[in-house]
């Protein structure tokens, strides 16, 4: 397979999974509603005679939420004083990080120090697959008539 070939699998899939999810999201919400409806919290998939699998509503878990960070961890710091820590803002963190440099394993601060407490890494490359102009519309059409065979792109033969 050329390198052609398997950049046009990439892209034929990732439009199958864009309606794939597209389609979930829908019927998900349609299977919901009917399920509501008739007072259902379970229904059998079934492919002929043969169940396939089973839709379950879940059980929504109880979850508390704090809205005001400064009132809880003020109670927190006159019941548990031991819990509270000390730390970094996010936004501050990513502030000074930015500053320091990555040479050789090295890590070298704003001050042209070597820091042992700091370590670097560059992360793997990854694909990413966006469609150009109306691309994604010409391959939905190429996989509805047929001209790229879903199965064979999804390995299903």
């Amino acid at each position: 397979m050329t390198i052609k070939d398997k950049s046009l699998k990439l892209a034929a899939v990732s439009l199958i999974a864009d309606e794939a999810k597209k389609a979930k999201d829908r019927l998900r919400a349609e299977l919901q509603e009917e399920m509501e409806a008739i007072g259902a919290d379970r229904v059998k998939a079934e492919l002929g005679d043969e169940t396939i699998a089973y839709v379950t509503t879940t059980k929504p878990k109880f979850k508390w939420q704090v809205v005001s960070e400064q009132a809880f961890t003020r109670w927190v710091k006159e019941n548990y004083p031991t819990e509270i820590v000390e730390s970094v803002r996010e936004s501050f963190r990513e502030v000074i990080l930015a500053k320091f440099n990555f040479n050789d394993d090295v890590v070298i601060d704003p001050n042209g120090e070597v820091v042992e407490w700091l370590v670097g890494e560059v992360a793997d490359p990854y694909l990413t697959t966006k469609f150009a102009g109306d691309g994604r519309d010409l391959l939905k059409s190429a996989i509805v008539g047929n001209q790229i065979d879903a199965r064979k792109v999804l390995e299903l033969e």
